[in-house]
């Protein structure tokens, strides 16, 4: 006999609507209760309708998005690029937002996985190998974005981080300087310890010495970025550029050298990555690595439709280039 939502209400002490709610992804749901629901979900092997109009060979002609933050452009591109993909193909897009908490990226990935989507495009850091092979087991296919993962069956859209790290690096030293500082972004990401690789590599390949001091952690966090630019600027040899390890950061480290009365690029330079449209608005525009976020978001869909139609994709792994955005924010040093 096939569980019911009735039977995991009774099991979990809640109305069937709280279950509805919950399966559904809707809001008005106590975390505590959700995660109980869940629990319970998996304990008794539910699934829902969705589940069962796949297994009739229908479709929801739903694909599904975790990712992060909305609130970051960077992010916000990706969704825009999956968003338009999805719709020339007659797919709508269920978006979570995991705020980088691991257990919400489970949390997600398990909801999507019963049958509430057609496929899934996945930007999350926490999700390991054990869970991702339980993950191919079940009917929804999936793409990750920006994990490196080693594992051969796995399909991911990469961005090449290390490439942005040196590319950046590279082009202030061209410009003639010499103390370049980097505050790097989150140590959980990927991309950022990549980042941070490029950046030393290019200090070393141009025989220049890595000075710990002006390495910052800014988590990504624009305000991070301010504080960290106003301690840079403080030490008793400043650096005359800083690189941010993305445009949120960077555009901290501006208003950081505005508030100190330091002319940007005549005095620092400052160099970011993303290319978010914020960047273009700063005083001066921001000088940044564009990484092609909108095109990840349409690659994400593209092999999740070849997968969804039993076509395999050439790549399982597909690096994309980023490039140099010259605006107002760099300049030669003096």
């Amino acid at each position: 006999m096939s569980v019911t939502i009735k039977d995991i209400a009774q099991k979990a002490g809640v109305s069937k609507a709280t279950v509805s709610y919950v399966i559904n992804n809707k809001q008005g749901v106590g975390e505590d209760t959700r995660k109980k629901v869940l629990k319970i979900v998996d304990e008794l092997n539910y699934r829902p309708n969705t589940s069962a109009r796949n297994l009739a060979g229908k479709k929801t002609k739903m694909l599904g998005l975790i990712i992060p933050d909305i609130t970051d452009m960077f992010y916000a591109d990706i969704i825009s690029g999956v968003e338009y993909a999805a719709n020339d193909f007659d797919y709508t897009l269920n978006l979570g937002t995991t705020h980088g908490e691991a257990e919400r990226e489970r949390l997600l990935a398990d909801y999507f996985s019963r049958g509430q989507v057609d496929g899934i495009i996945l930007m999350t850091y926490h999700l390991d190998i054990d869970y991702i092979k339980q993950l191919k087991k079940r009917k929804s296919p999936f793409v990750f974005i920006g994990n490196p993962i080693e594992e051969q069956s796995i399909y991911t859209i990469l961005v090449d981080n290390y490439e942005a790290g040196y590319k950046g690096t590279e082009y202030l030293i061209k410009l003639g300087h010499k103390n370049i500082a980097f505050i790097e972004g989150s140590s959980e990401s990927w991309d950022a310890e990549e980042r941070l690789k490029g950046y030393k590599d290019a200090i070393q390949d141009y025989s220049l010495s890595i000075n710990d001091i002006y390495i910052k952690n800014g988590e990504f966090i624009k305000e991070r970025g301010y504080d960290l630019t106003i301690e840079l600027l403080n030490l008793n040899n400043p650096p005359s550029a800083v690189f941010a390890a993305n445009d949120r950061m960077a555009i901290g480290a501006c208003n950081a050298a505005h508030d100190l009365g330091v002319n940007v690029p005549d005095e620092l330079s400052i160099l970011g990555v993303d290319d978010i449209e914020a960047g273009m608005h700063v005083v001066p525009p921001l000088t940044t690595i564009k990484q092609p976020s909108r095109q990840m978001g349409k690659k994400a869909v593209e092999i999740l439709l070849q997968l969804l139609n039993d076509r395999a994709p050439k790549k399982r792994k597909i690096m994309l280039s980023t490039e140099l955005v010259e605006r107002k924010t760099c300049a030669s040093y003096k």
